[in-house]
């Protein structure tokens, strides 16, 4: 489906009536940034969204960071590290002469608060938000002190993807507190960063930051930063057109085109580490047969979607890993598109519908899923093909998350954007039984399977990138002949800039580091 001529013209007619043309004579020294969602917290890990990561990553900053780039671990906070030949015990050197956004100086206590509050539920300053990140820190038995920049931290065993997990967005660090009950609050509200930006105001739907003029590194070039949550996708457009706003995060599919042809404007575009999918609940009939989610995955036509859904502007998902992941393999079982042999399965197992069955999908847009109602509505007609009656529900992006983490969805649309570029973060997070604990499950299928999980377990322990892949390699195939998804897209990043905006470069994650932007 490609937007039509007359559209864009349309389009176009409006923005001259609107009027497009920024005064000369206007001073540059904010950018305005649009974003679907509102960011859910200024604590990292109480943020499980691309609105809240791309805030709080310009705010705090983790020991270690991966370069865009290349994808190769480089040194954050941490200036260096080692580790002992037991594999298990890590010696961090901080990086000196940091300070906080407050003045006080950044040390190893820091750190150690950052990382206790997220492990420990009994930290007088942990959330419950921070459940869902609780999995990236839980192989630490024990970190400590050891000077004043410098700290040790101590696994359970041997964890390859240790380093990669603590470069991700929500263990960047926070200034520490007294570890007092009563200020738990103060700090998950307003805690205290090292970041190129800090924190002018907070409001709803409204956050405003301002460059850090005692920032260690290269200082950012922009002196403010205004993120907007605009719900409504045209809403983001206008303003785009208009020139009220300068980056539009959250494009359409249709808005791609105007974008293009629009003298003031300009797609910026980055490949995404993603992954859009279908996930059946496990845990409850029919998904508990394994012939049925078959089926679902021969009933389901992800060509399509790919065309209808993104506009082209993905390829089609046979797996949880995207190509762009070291551990990806096209050598596993895929599911052709092939509704008679879907029927065939239903009829195997005598699959009757007593109900619609109830089809779960965001309302936002989110980065690894451009137009989620419209791929939902493909994927019911696909359905109701085959004799599977389905109902969609629709809720916004954070009623979504609440509710296919309690497991409420018969079937469910979500994706996940790559934190660190291992593939323990999608293997493991999306598909392992220990994250399908409901109420905070990020494996919303549900799927637990024994060899599965011992398969990723002896992965994250694996030292040896080689015996890794085989590992992974082999935890896919059982996955693929499992079918708990039917993995659909990964898909490309669009954003819509003002055309004299400079320095901006999408990472594989979805996030643009701002503080490198210039007019």
């Amino acid at each position: 489906m490609v937007c039509s001529s007359s559209l864009v013209r349309l389009s176009l007619t409006l923005l001259l009536l609107t009027g497009c043309e920024r005064k000369a004579s206007q001073p540059r020294r904010a950018l305005v940034i649009a974003q679907p969602r509102a960011v859910e917290s200024l604590d990292p890990p109480r943020n499980t969204t691309a609105e809240g990561a791309q805030v709080v990553s310009l705010l705090y900053e983790p020991l270690i960071r991966i370069d865009g780039a290349s994808g190769r671990v480089m040194p954050g906070l941490a200036a260096r590290w080692s580790v002992a030949p037991d594999g298990r015990t890590w010696t961090f050197h901080l990086r000196r002469g940091v300070r906080f956004h407050d003045g006080s100086p950044f040390d190893a206590k820091a750190v150690v608060y950052t990382i206790d509050r997220l492990r420990n539920s009994r930290h007088p300053h942990y959330h419950q938000g921070y459940a869902a990140w609780q999995n990236i820190v839980r192989n630490i038995t024990a970190i400590e002190e050891t000077g004043r920049f410098t700290l040790r931290l101590v696994t359970k065993r041997p964890f390859a993807p240790f380093l990669r997990n603590l470069a991700i967005f929500p263990l960047g660090i926070v200034k520490a507190q007294p570890l007092d009950r009563a200020i738990s609050k103060t700090v998950a509200l307003t805690p205290v960063g090292t970041g190129p930006y800090r924190i002018s105001s907070h409001q709803r739907d409204e956050v405003i930051l301002t460059r850090n003029p005692h920032y260690w590194g290269p200082k950012a070039n922009v002196e403010r930063l205004v993120f907007r949550a605009i719900k409504e996708r045209r809403q983001r457009m206008l303003g785009l057109q208009s020139g009220t706003l300068d980056v539009a995060f959250g494009l359409a599919p249709a808005d791609r085109p105007i974008v293009q042809l629009h003298p003031e404007l300009r797609l910026q575009r980055g490949r995404g580490d993603n992954v859009a999918y279908l996930a059946m609940n496990t845990r409850r009939a029919p998904f508990d047969d394994v012939r049925v989610r078959r089926a679902i995955n021969h009933a389901v036509d992800k060509g399509l979607i790919v065309k209808l859904g993104f506009q082209g502007l993905a390829t089609v998902a046979h797996g949880a890993l995207p190509p762009s992941v070291w551990a990806y393999t096209s050598k596993i079982k895929r599911y052709s598109y092939d509704p008679a042999r879907a029927r065939r399965l239903l009829g195997s197992v005598g699959y009757d519908p007593e109900r619609p069955l109830r089809l779960y999908v965001m309302s936002t847009p989110r980065p690894y899923f451009p137009s989620p109602v419209l791929v939902a509505r493909i994927i019911a007609r696909n359905l109701a093909r085959v004799g599977i009656p389905i109902t969609l529900v629709v809720k916004s992006h954070a009623e979504h998350l609440a509710a296919v983490g309690r497991g409420e969805h018969d079937l469910c649309l979500l994706g996940w954007v790559g934190d660190n570029g291992d593939p323990d973060n999608f293997l493991y997070m999306l598909l392992d039984r220990d994250n399908a604990r409901i109420g905070s499950a990020q494996n919303v299928a549900f799927f637990d399977h024994s060899k599965v999980h011992e398969l990723l377990i002896a992965a994250r322990q694996e030292l040896n990138r080689a015996q890794r892949k085989e590992l992974y390699l082999r935890a896919q195939q059982l996955i693929a002949e499992e079918a708990p998804w039917v993995p659909l897209a990964h898909s490309e990043y669009d954003v819509g800039v003002r055309h004299d905006i400079r320095g901006l470069s999408l990472s594989a994650n979805g996030i643009i580091d701002f503080a490198r932007a210039r007019f």
